[in-house]
């Protein structure tokens, strides 16, 4: 039987409206993966390790039926592995001195921002409120990046912040949205077509897209959910589809390019500090008393991912799996490629 699908315009990351359930993951560390992945029903899973910064061909784990195996290519759904793509595109503006980093939003929106209301529901996709210049010019880029806009994760009503921008960390799938735009205004591009001249193309990433095209749908993998996205056009949030290996190739190159990486890790906004997490510009940082780790997690209905790596060794991981039990196989591979009380497991969105 078929999986029914709902079909979405814009979309995002679900966890952290649901992160009151939360789990300690850490405590799944010491289970070999594949055992866990037949313990945990994930019926696919792909996972590429990155060994001083160069990316392997993907692993895959398929547990459920023998009959039909999950290929090296596999592509899924990030989620919110979408957001580090899009921090690649705007540093990257940003060291072109397109992009201004302190700047308001409103310089580059000086019209206002169209906001989409109801993103998960395609029958009111027109809805939308302008969020005004004077709005936006209480906001600066940098806070999109780093989730410090006060904005919510997503929200079906007008957008407003909630607190002073740059004042702490909230979680803000809309504030990537509205950093689509921001993209959009500098470059006079569509979003898609920026990422695929900005990073695809020039990284390698042959088997990844924003929306869903004829080849992505051809080695996609199903989701688990019987309500999963279908992405019909970009979001700078939540619409990446891609392999194992092609996500490995990104962090590589950002690895690779010290100046951008040291932009990434600038200014970053406490997220837990019992935890010692904090926020860079695309990616959560993890820091402890000997090595310090970018991370990322993604939650779209039916998929998990993750991705991780050392700042030191430039080892970790990226994973992705077809299934809302998937989180916990991030623990075993981080011990695997590097070992280590990874507190971020701890952390409540993740659970």
């Amino acid at each position: 039987m078929a999986i029914p699908r709902r079909s979405f315009i814009a979309a995002g990351a679900l966890a952290p409206l649901l992160a009151s359930c939360a789990t300690d993951l850490s405590k799944f560390g010491g289970e070999p993966f594949p055992a866990l992945a037949r313990r945990l029903r994930v019926c696919a899973a792909s996972y590429a390790i990155l060994a001083a910064g160069k990316p392997s061909t993907a692993t895959v784990v398929s547990s459920c039926s023998p009959d039909r195996p999950i290929q090296p290519g596999a592509v899924y759904q990030a989620a919110s592995l979408t957001k580090p793509v899009t921090a690649f595109v705007a540093l990257n503006l940003v060291r072109e001195g397109r992009l201004d980093l302190q700047a308001p939003v409103s310089r580059y929106l000086p019209e206002g921002y169209k906001h989409r209301q109801h993103p998960f529901n395609p029958q009111k996709a027109a809805l939308a409120d302008l969020v005004p210049a004077s709005t936006l010019a209480q906001i600066p880029v940098a806070t999109l990046l780093n989730h410090s806009s006060g904005l919510p994760n997503w929200t079906s009503g007008k957008l407003v912040p909630a607190f002073e921008p740059g004042t702490r960390w909230q979680y803000s799938g809309e504030g990537y949205a509205l950093l689509q735009a921001v993209i959009g205004a500098v470059t006079g591009e569509a979003y898609e077509t920026c990422v695929s001249k900005s990073v695809f193309q020039p990284i390698g990433m042959r088997h990844s897209a924003l929306h869903l095209t004829d080849n992505i749908r051809e080695r996609l993998v199903n989701g688990s959910s019987r309500s999963q996205l279908v992405f019909s056009e970009a979001n700078a949030a939540a619409s990446l589809y891609t392999t194992a290996e092609d996500y490995a190739k990104l962090i590589s190159a950002l690895l690779a390019d010290t100046a951008l990486l040291d932009l990434t890790l600038a200014k970053p906004i406490t997220v837990d500090p019992a935890l010692g997490l904090t926020w860079g510009y695309g990616w959560g940082i993890e820091t402890t008393n000997h090595d310090a780790y970018l991370w990322h997690w993604g939650n779209n209905p039916g998929y998990r991912a993750f991705a991780m790596v050392s700042l030191s060794s430039r080892n970790g991981f990226v994973l992705f799996t077809n299934s809302a039990d998937g989180m916990p196989l991030a623990a075993p591979l981080a011990q695997a490629t590097i070992p280590a009380e990874h507190r971020v497991f701890r952390f409540s969105m993740l659970g």
